[in-house]
Order: C-alpha cells, then sequence, then structure tokens
C-alpha cells in the first residue's frame, strides 16, 4: 500500500519526512491521485494540509481567506508562544523582522512593499547585471582544475555564485560574502533551532550594518534605494528595510544554488539535453520554464493560514490550518501538463509553470533567478562540455531546506 492509500484508509496524514525531499515526485502524484486535499505531517511534527492539482493551487494564491500573515499562524507543535514557520524543518521563536517580511504579509502592507522592491528587478535592471553575473561565473570556473579527479560543483560553483550575485543586487561588501554564508548556512542547514537562530540573528546584524553604510556611502544597489525610500519618502519603516533585504538574500541564495545544481544533475542525467543546449544555446530560455516546472526548488511550497472554513475541489480546509500551496506537485499535475514526469524543452506550455507562485505573491526576483541560473548553467557547459556524473546518481544525496530542495554536493569528472 502507497503512502498516499494508507493515509487515506487509516484516516491518517502522509508523513513528509526526510525520506520525501530524496525524491518527492513519486508522493505527490500519490496525493493529487488521493483527492484534492490532503493532510500531511512535516518533518517538524506539525501538521498541514497539501494542496496538489494546479488549477486548486493557483486558485487558492488569489483566495484571500488563506493568509499568508504570521499573525494567523497556528501555534506549532512544542513551539512558543511566538513561533514562525519552519524554516529548514526547523520552528523558530517570531521577532519583528520575520513578521515584517514581504512574504508573511497581506495587502495592503504586501502590496505597499512589493511596489517599492519590484524596480529593483525590472527587465532593464536584470538585462544591465548580466556582465556582472558572467563575470563572477568565469571567476569561478577559471578557479576549477578538474584534472586530478572529481570537482565537488555545489562548493566550487553552485554555492558562492548566489550569494556573489545577490551582494552585487543589494550592494554588500565583498569581504562579508563568507560571513553571509555561514549564517545563511546555520538558518537553512536543518541542524537544530539554536543553530537556526544564531543563523538568522547573524544575518540580520550583517545587514543592518551594511544598511548603515549606505547611509554614509550611498551607492547604485537595492539597499541604497531601500534606505533613500525609508528616509526621503516614509513609505517604509526601519524594520521593514532590514526585512526586505533579508527576504532578497535568502531568497535568492539557497534558491538559486538549488536551481543550479538540479538543471545540471538533470541535463548530465539526459545528456541528449545537455547535447541539445550545446548545439543551440537560444534554447535556454525554453529550457529554464521547463526545468523549473520539472524540478523547481520550492519544496513542498507556500504557507498559508486559513482564516476560516474553505472548501478546496470538494475538500474542506478547517479554520486555523496551516496550508501549503504545493507548486511543484501542481507542476506535475498531468491535468495540466501532458506527461509531465518527461523532460521536454519543446513544451509548448512550460512558461506557465508556477515554481515562483502566482498572483500578488508572485515572486518579484523571478527574472533575476532565470537569468542567474540560465547564464551560470550555460557558462559550465560551455567550459566543460565533456562534464559528468562522478558517483552513481542513487548515492546522491538531497537536502531539503524548506522552502528549498536542492543537492547537498555534486560531484562531477569534468574531463
Amino acid at each position: 500500500m502507497t503512502v498516499a492509500e494508507a493515509a487515506a484508509a487509516a484516516g491518517c496524514p502522509a508523513h513528509l519526512g526526510d525520506a520525501f525531499g530524496n525524491m518527492p515526485y513519486p508522493v505527490y502524484k500519490e496525493l493529487q491521485e488521493a483527492g484534492p486535499v490532503s493532510p500531511v505531517i512535516l518533518r517538524d511534527g506539525s501538521e498541514a494540509f497539501l494542496i496538489t492539482r494546479y488549477d486548486d493551487v493557483r486558485a487558492c494564491y488569489g483566495d484571500l481567506r488563506l493568509s499568508s500573515s504570521l499573525d494567523d499562524a497556528p501555534k506549532p507543535r512544542g513551539a512558543g508562544s511566538l513561533a514562525a514557520p519552519p524554516v529548514g524543518g526547523l520552528v523558530l521563536r517570531r521577532d519583528e523582522v520575520s513578521g515584517h517580511m514581504m512574504i508573511n504579509q497581506d495587502p495592503p502592507n504586501h502590496t505597499r512593499l512589493r511596489k517599492l522592491v519590484v524596480p529593483s528587478f525590472s527587465a532593464k535592471r536584470v538585462n544591465a547585471m548580466e556582465p556582472h553575473i558572467l563575470r563572477i561565473a568565469k571567476e569561478l570556473l577559471d578557479g576549477i582544475d578538474g584534472s586530478t579527479g572529481p570537482v565537488e560543483l555545489i562548493e566550487a560553483y553552485a554555492k558562492p555564485l548566489p550569494v556573489m550575485v545577490q551582494s552585487q543586487l543589494l550592494g554588500v561588501s565583498p569581504d562579508k560574502h563568507d560571513a553571509f554564508t555561514h549564517g545563511m548556512d546555520e538558518l537553512t542547514g536543518g541542524k537544530n533551532v539554536e543553530a537556526a537562530q544564531r543563523g538568522l540573528d547573524l544575518i540580520k546584524e550583517l545587514l543592518a550594518e551594511q544598511i548603515e553604510r549606505k547611509r554614509l556611502q550611498p551607492e547604485e544597489d537595492l539597499l541604497t534605494t531601500l534606505v533613500q525610500v525609508a528616509e526621503e519618502e516614509g513609505r517604509i519603516e526601519e524594520i521593514e528595510l532590514l526585512a526586505a533585504a533579508i527576504q532578497v538574500m535568502l531568497a535568492g541564495y539557497f534558491g538559486i544554488q538549488s536551481m543550479i545544481g538540479n538543471c545540471v544533475y538533470w541535463l548530465l542525467k539526459f545528456p541528449e539535453k545537455k547535447a541539445e543546449l550545446l548545439a543551440d544555446p537560444s534554447l535556454m530560455p525554453a529550457a529554464m520554464d521547463e526545468i523549473f516546472r520539472f524540478d523547481g526548488p520550492q519544496q513542498p511550497g507556500s504557507n498559508r493560514y486559513a482564516t476560516e472554513d474553505i472548501e478546496v475541489g470538494g475538500g474542506v480546509i478547517p479554520k486555523g490550518s496551516l496550508v501549503i500551496l504545493s507548486v511543484s506537485a501542481a507542476n506535475r499535475d498531468p491535468r495540466k501538463f501532458p506527461d509531465p514526469d518527461v523532460l521536454d524543452f519543446e513544451r509548448e506550455n512550460a512558461a506557465e509553470h508556477i515554481a515562483f507562485g502566482s498572483g500578488i505573491h508572485y515572486c518579484v526576483g523571478s527574472r533575476l533567478a532565470l537569468k542567474v541560473v540560465g547564464l551560470a548553467t550555460l557558462a559550465l557547459l560551455q567550459a566543460f562540455p565533456q562534464m559528468r556524473l562522478a558517483m552513481p546518481e542513487e548515492e546522491l544525496d538531497w537536502e531539503l531546506r524548506t522552502p528549498f530542495r536542492g543537492l547537498s554536493s555534486l560531484p562531477v569528472l569534468l574531463q
């Protein structure tokens, strides 16, 4: 009996434990077939309702009865009175900064904050970053020596690249890269609550220091823009400024790291797809949409909180419940994407994936993420066209760092 069948038969929820992170898609398929709403238990013991079908997930993103605000969050099991959603499978205490992150806001505050951040991710601004992204990729690739054996690609390339790109966007001092990396690894590593809280506190401290530096030395970057908006127009509070900076850094770090690793893995698993891109790099935008649909980084999905009893696809979610909108399950829904488990760069509706969310909560950094992952992946393939896995694929280890999933390591042979 499958996980979903056993859960349905016993009236018990499915348990999304550590093994789920290795390959969640068979579990999603079972849950989709079982019904529109699935009760689940997360790794930390929290109970939730998982929405897995494409049309339902899209509709739920636009349902304001499903709140993003931490004020509406249920109290997780074993947590204190000030609890934030699980990060890396861990429940942290809620503080002022987490409560003011745009991802944890509903309209009208969400609308106001989003309008302030969106211009920094315009097509013009993102395209202007392309030379910087390529320079960073080249610097990292020039430092990789594959002549003596396997190279660990996550540590050598996928991990440092997004830190350097996000630092360029925000205007963070290069000498702070290592400290930021350490803080984000602590926060999302899933070791224990204490380590995760230390990581969050370190990131807050570092960004507060960088914000103060921008007041004294303004530059052409996102932090300076937010500081100026706060000081000149009064449309953003100091705590919101810090929260926005933290959200941009966190989302762009492990999300992009995960997707570079995911992209490379699938292109090595299906070498004919790698050959397609090397033969015709103009396929990269379509390939990015399809790979983000096929194996996007967000797992299991976006947290919401039911402010009243809600019916979804004939199933009822009780008021006060934690609800997870599973974009990754939705992107493998055969009702929307025929043959969803096939990686197809010619898929006509691949761009309709919802790996970046939907509606008012569509990720403002999606354009940058697609640009960075596409450029970084293509640069890597072109630098090392003979690249292949250095170990059997079944021995690779996947990490589930709420809300992202990616490879913890990716050993490759370059020659």
